[in-house]
């Protein structure tokens, strides 16, 4: 009588019937879906309140165009700065996931707070707000990306998928809170409108905690002391990016002044009228001269930006992949010098708008869209370049470190137009230089880090050799 093959009777053996190896897991893990969504809607709630802050302060409150820019500038800086506080807290004391739940809470407060027309109460609020975001922030996406190394180890073109369908929430949400918030203002005033981050704020929270079961196991302490050799690596990683993470600061400068200098310009010097096709949901109704025009918003231009990141990241992903396999042509720093440009191009759209209604005329919107097109490209060369070089050229021990200083770049960005952004003289400002005149020096800045980039960039490849983009 022969013996059946073993392999063919239990499929759990081999062709020599030994146990075969237990299959690894494919696909997402479920908790994947929870940073997805979770992250959605606290997006949706952050850049929804951002989106009608300017014109809340200037409009509602009366706070003069000076005050209310460098009033937002200091607390998108703070958003920027407080990731080295969060990942260190995360760290050392209290893991990522209770970390984000943590400052969630005072998130929640603070958008809550923000409705109630005071200037303390919004003071507060923004500070709440601001310790939510900023400590929040690092914490996430390294908390996704361990999830990934625990529950699909070695499967990186996974995890790196993950963090571009991640990145795609984040604009998804984005696009539409601030497209969808100017209109919900205009219908039904200031505080009906910020009801809705508040609501997406508590929603994010309670669809992250839901998740917990699903995430990664943390250990949270000290980690062990660093050798010599490594001590030696860290010192000449950050001596090599201070120089690239010290021009990003001012690419930050010129991109920041997008969400407050470009809407008080809109509302001052450019015609708003809607066109025809524009839908009348979109608009709101406005007395000119005794006459009843439909009129866009001056902040509803705000999502086109994030709108153009969901059409402008997956071309760049299809793009650089195609153009230049290796890497090596297009290295990240080259990438980088091409978004300097770009992004200098937005504010020169702006200054010849600026000159174009010197004498009080009213220009088109197209400026509008044009600079936010010049910003966009820019922004996705730039910062989803810097972010994978910050990733890349960084130690294993260094990686959370460096992406926040990546990310300090932007607070310090911030620091600087807290005092730069109120010599910008609006029509109902008290600044000091006219608008064609500030968008050209904001365009010169931008030139001038540029030019500066290209050498600094230069001897970065020199220094460190070429690593294989990520791809944009």
């Amino acid at each position: 009588m022969s013996t059946a093959d073993p392999s063919l009777t239990d499929p759990d053996r081999d062709d020599y019937g030994e146990p075969r190896p237990a299959a690894k897991p494919a696909g997402h893990p479920t908790g994947f879906w929870f940073f997805f969504w979770g992250e959605f809607a606290e997006r949706c709630s952050y850049y929804g309140m951002r989106a009608i802050l300017p014109l809340y302060m200037t409009a509602q409150l009366q706070i003069a165009d000076g005050t209310a820019a460098t009033l937002y500038s200091s607390f998108k800086m703070a958003c920027y700065f407080l990731p080295l506080l969060g990942g260190y807290l995360a760290d050392r004391y209290f893991g990522k996931y209770w970390t984000i739940v943590g400052f969630s809470v005072p998130y929640v407060l603070g958008q809550i707070l923000i409705g109630f027309e005071d200037h303390t109460v919004l003071i507060l609020a923004l500070a709440l707000c601001a310790m939510g975001s900023g400590v929040i922030k690092p914490n996430i996406s390294s908390l996704m990306g361990l999830t990934y190394d625990q529950q699909r180890p070695g499967n990186v073109p996974l995890r790196a998928n993950a963090f571009l369908w991640f990145y795609f929430s984040i604009n998804v949400g984005s696009t539409i809170s601030m497209l969808a918030l100017p209109v919900v203002r205009n219908k039904y005033g200031y505080q009906v409108a910020f009801l809705f981050p508040a609501i997406f704020m508590a929603l994010a929270l309670a669809v992250f905690a839901a998740g917990k079961r699903f995430y990664a196991t943390e250990k949270v302490g000290p980690r062990p002391p660093s050798t010599p050799e490594e001590r030696a690596e860290q010192r000449q990683v950050l001596t090599s990016l201070f120089g690239i993470f010290g021009l990003l600061v001012f690419f930050w400068v010129v991109y920041e002044h997008n969400d407050n200098l470009w809407v008080f310009f809109a509302r001052d010097r450019m015609d708003l009228s809607a066109p025809a096709w524009v839908p009348s949901w979109f608009t709101q109704e406005v007395d000119v001269g005794g006459v009843k025009q439909q009129h866009i918003a001056p902040d509803q231009f705000q999502f086109i930006n994030a709108a153009l990141i969901l059409i402008l990241v997956p071309i760049s992903t299809w793009f650089w992949p195609r153009v230049d396999p290796t890497g090596r042509r297009f290295p990240h720093t080259t990438k980088m010098l091409l978004g300097f440009l770009f992004t200098a191009g937005a504010p020169a759209a702006m200054a010849a708008a600026g000159y174009l209604s010197a004498d009080g005329s009213k220009v088109s919107t197209g400026w509008m869209v044009l600079a936010y097109f010049l910003l966009t490209v820019g922004e996705v060369l730039v910062y989803g370049t810097g972010l994978d070089l910050s990733y890349a050229y960084a130690p294993a021990r260094m990686k959370g470190f460096v992406t926040a200083c990546f990310l300090v770049t932007n607070a310090l960005g911030n620091l600087i137009n807290s005092v730069f952004a109120p010599l910008y003289k609006s029509d109902r400002g008290t600044g000091l230089i006219a608008p064609a005149e500030f968008f050209t020096l904001d365009t010169a800045i931008g030139l001038a880090a540029a030019v500066a980039f290209y050498f600094v960039g230069r001897k970065f490849m020199r220094t460190q050799g070429s690593v294989p983009s990520a791809g944009g």
